[in-house]
């Protein structure tokens, strides 16, 4: 089953409507494989801002079984976001369907860059600025990881670094439309898709998940050890040659080292021992991973030079948060 991406002309086409007489839609925040997301006001509450999630119209085209299980597994996404208690997460506030029958979530609105934006803003920062979003990050995974679920698609593109009066920042993603539960299948890991084409994003995945094979909690401190390796260094782990999906997902099926430069190599003062924190977190065999999720961050700060309390550069940070508020 392929999907292609929704048009902009059919997303704007949106823009402006009412849906159940309750969320008018404002504008596009953004759009994935399977859904669109909307900054839209809702009438009732006093004109609330949120972001409504709705599963793309080409979904229509399909016949009426994949549409179905589409529509479940969006309404399952909202039935997980809704259990959930860490911050790091956005609440539900209600689902349903539009007139044309495609199921929608609304949901609180993340405000701020995303952490792919701040990334490119400027690649490396200071190391407490990248733990005190690392280890918020991080006790929202174990959450998940508790309830018995695994993400499956950790990147800095579902990632939106906001303001909190407590701690400075406040990390919180929105998108757990690959997240699967582990006892939903009877060998409780397998990755229920086409072994060529996993479901998540290779620049962010973890070997065994590339490979179609078991896939547990440590897939996504994988995820993030990368996404850490990333923001530290000013480049990804994988080589800077495996530019499009289909090579990084042959590099992640083959036996190259990852990463395949140590940090050193980047920033020089990086101690040795952060070195080995990275190449236990981006182990190739799960086993020889970190425990938890939160253990490896726990590792690297332990490790890193000067690891002060929150962001150091406030003024990029506003800079950033002022322009996303003007869209």
């Amino acid at each position: 089953m392929s999907i292609r991406r929704a048009s902009r002309p059919a997303v704007e086409a949106l823009i402006g409507q009412l849906i159940d007489g309750e969320f008018e839609i404002l504008d596009a925040l953004g759009a994935g494989s399977h859904a669109d997301v909307f900054l839209a006001r809702q009438r009732s509450v006093g004109g609330r801002r949120l972001a409504i999630k709705m599963l793309s119209y080409l979904y229509l085209s399909l016949p009426e079984a994949d549409g179905r299980r589409a529509a479940a597994a969006m309404l399952r996404e909202a039935e997980l976001l809704g259990h959930l208690q860490s911050s790091c997460f956005v609440k539900v506030y209600r689902t349903g369907y539009t007139p044309d029958r495609r199921p929608y979530i609304a949901m609180e609105l993340a405000e701020g860059p995303t952490l792919q934006q701040v990334m490119a803003s400027k690649p490396t920062w200071e190391p407490a600025q990248m733990v005190t979003v690392l280890r918020q990050w991080a006790d929202g995974l174990a959450e998940l990881h508790t309830r018995g679920w695994v993400h499956r698609d950790v990147t800095p593109a579902n990632c939106v670094v906001g303001e909190s009066a407590i701690h400075g920042v406040r990390v919180q993603t929105y998108d757990l439309g690959t997240a699967t539960a582990l006892a939903d299948r009877p060998d409780r890991f397998a990755v229920g898709w086409e072994k060529e084409r996993p479901p998540g994003t290779p620049a962010y995945m973890s070997p065994e998940q590339a490979l179609g094979n078991v896939v547990d909690a440590r897939a996504d401190q994988f995820a993030l050890a990368l996404i850490a390796f990333e923001w530290l260094a000013g480049a990804r782990a994988v080589p800077a040659d495996a530019t499009r999906a289909s090579l990084v997902l042959e590099y992640l099926r083959g036996d190259g080292p990852i990463p395949h430069k140590p940090l050193q190599h980047f920033r020089q003062n990086i101690p040795r021992a952060v070195d080995d924190v990275f190449a236990r977190a981006l182990h190739r065999d799960p086993s020889k991973r970190y425990a938890e999720t939160r253990d490896f961050v726990n590792a690297l700060a332990e490790h890193l030079p000067g690891n002060r309390s929150v962001f150091t550069d406030p003024s990029l940070f506003g800079r950033l948060l002022a322009r996303m508020r003007k869209r």
